[in-house]
């Protein structure tokens, strides 16, 4: 029988709340310590997210590793921090995730990947938008070949300064001060558009245009402005990110701005995205990932969450009577709130650690 994995998560802040929920009733693993510097932070997050009170209360990383229940730790802290964290938790013989990104140069990765393979533990980022079901959904359809050969890639992205919606279970807008950190040079080189939010876009680009077809992506190039928040803070929106391939006709885009006062709703972060993928007889949109911008859209709008896609070959049709050529299909019954992908991201690691 395929033991239970105990897992402590290291870091209570904002995206933590989003990482208890792919352990809430899973038989494969279960939170068994919350490890924070502050150790009243991490008791009122037990509390928040209604962890069992037998969950262990740690200020001190060393202890956390120590401890014989824990096979897997999450590190939810301060990108600066994850290469310390992830090398004694390998050496203490821990499982790894690692938010990303996971650290601040290449020389760093390689110290905490080249300690996990030493120590024979296992070792990756967590990167849940790979996991998001109209992303997933994308990625089958690309190797079904529905649309021939991915000719391009585009992202594109809305960032918004006066969220709407629910923060962490309050009616509230979203807490600037909380992201302090994030626009420090220490953990994000003052670019948490490009550097932090970045690695999910550069990551999905990558998947589209290279995971899935061997043409990976070999050269980037970046037009980057600046908008000051309340006058204050300086934030690298809007940014223009162009990804190129060995061959000519094939690239990606990242196309961001900020706006403040556009009425975004949403229970996550300020932002919203739409994904196009052009093949060489077809196309494929999926509408939202962080928000829920296309939320209630209908008749009239740009449509509803979820994926769109036509092409030439009707035989895909899984009707009786498929469709003309060039007609749009869709699936827009599957899950599309962003806290799905946090779910799947987490459970699938969990599992794979508990078959070890």
């Amino acid at each position: 029988m395929t033991k239970k994995v105990g897992v402590a998560l290291v870091g209570t802040g904002n995206i933590a709340l989003l990482h208890t929920l792919g352990y809430n009733n899973f038989e494969g693993a279960e939170i068994r310590a919350l490890c924070d510097l502050n150790a009243k932070r991490a008791q009122q997050f037990r509390e928040e997210a209604s962890l069992p009170a037998k969950v262990k209360i740690y200020d001190d990383p060393t202890a956390c590793f120590a401890d014989e229940d824990i096979d897997l730790v999450e590190i939810l802290t301060p990108h600066a921090t994850h290469e310390p964290l992830a090398v004694e938790a390998a050496e203490a013989g821990k499982h790894i995730s690692v938010q990303k990104p996971p650290a601040m140069t290449l020389s760093s990765y390689d110290k905490m990947s080249t300690a996990a393979e030493k120590a024979g533990v296992r070792f990756r980022v967590y990167e849940n938008f790979r996991y998001h079901p109209p992303y997933v959904k994308a990625a089958e359809l690309i190797q079904k070949g529905i649309i021939g050969e991915v000719l391009s890639v585009n992202i594109r992205m809305w960032m918004v300064i006066n969220a709407i919606g629910e923060y962490r279970g309050h009616k509230k807008r979203f807490p600037l001060h909380t992201l302090k950190w994030k626009i420090r040079e220490k953990h994000n080189y003052h670019a948490p558009t490009l550097f932090d939010d970045g690695y999910h876009k550069h990551s999905l680009v990558e998947g589209y245009l290279g995971d899935l077809d061997g043409n990976s992506v070999n050269a980037v190039k970046v037009w980057c402005g600046w908008e000051k928040l309340f006058g204050l803070v300086k934030l690298d929106s809007p940014v223009l990110v162009i990804y190129e391939t060995k061959k000519r006709n094939k690239y990606g885009t990242w196309n961001v701005n900020t706006a403040k006062d556009i009425p975004m709703h949403s229970s996550y972060f300020a932002c919203d995205e739409s994904l196009e993928i052009t093949g060489s007889n077809g196309i494929i949109m999926a509408l939202g990932c962080t928000r829920n911008l296309f939320k209630g859209c209908d008749c009239g709008g740009p449509g509803k969450p979820g994926v769109y896609w036509f092409t030439q070959d009707k035989e895909i049709s899984e009707e009786s009577s498929p469709p003309e050529i060039g007609s749009w299909k869709s699936d827009c019954g599957m899950e599309t709130d962003w806290s799905r992908s946090f779910i799947d991201c987490t459970q699938h690691y969990a599992t794979i650690v508990a078959e070890d």
